[in-house]
């Protein structure tokens, strides 16, 4: 799957890729001047690079991602430079109605967490459309909730590195669900690379 909701309104979703495992095993290989001697011996090599942290061969993937987030979410997310961003700009576009939800909210919190951020766009319009105010300095009546969208270009030692950090426990809640997601997809594009990562990374404790 290809694309995956995560949280109230966002999503994440692979829009182009190439390499994958193979792309992996092909610059790997250039460096000891070794050929293939079958997939098992090529398992081995991806797990060695793992454990070694040799990770410029993991470069040969490339992924780009369709992301939906809210905004602070992405901030964080940017922190992660080694990567291409093209961001949806609220000094050109409109604003969309939407708004991150905390999951699991309910009752009187949920009615005031969604009137704050009804009136923010309230306002948000009212001085765009009645008051002539620009779009570049309307924008920052809106909460750090709100939605927005970026195409995410970033090659797969990249992308593990990212993972590593934002599926951690110690990351925010809010992130780490898109980290589920991006591991999700990437999975069945290099499913040696990323089985292997998951295992020894993620769930073994090595470091990347």
């Amino acid at each position: 799957m290809s694309k995956k909701n995560v949280l109230n309104n966002g999503y994440i979703e692979l829009v182009e890729w190439l390499g994958g495992d193979d792309g992996v095993i092909r610059n790997a290989r250039r460096c000891w001047k070794s050929e293939s001697k079958g997939e098992e011996s090529d398992n081995k090599l991806i797990r060695h690079l793992l454990k070694k942290g040799h990770k410029t061969p993991f470069e040969a993937m490339v992924f780009t991602f369709d992301v939906k987030c809210p905004l602070f979410v992405a901030r964080q997310w940017f922190r992660h430079r080694i990567a291409s961003y093209n961001e949806e700009s609220l000094r050109y576009c409109i604003a969309d109605r939407d708004y991150f939800v905390p999951e699991g909210m309910e009752g009187e919190p949920l009615d005031a967490w969604r009137a704050h951020n009804e009136k923010s766009f309230d306002l948000y319009f009212e001085m765009i459309e009645k008051h002539a105010v620009s779009r570049e300095v309307a924008r920052s009546l809106l909460p750090v909730g709100i939605y927005t969208r970026f195409y995410w270009t970033i090659n797969g030692s990249s992308l593990m590195n990212f993972l590593a950090l934002r599926a951690d426990r110690h990351a925010q809640k809010e992130i780490r669900q898109y980290a589920y997601a991006i591991l999700d997809i990437a999975r069945p594009v290099a499913p040696r690379c990323f089985s292997a990562f998951e295992e020894l990374i993620l769930q073994g404790g090595g470091r990347f």
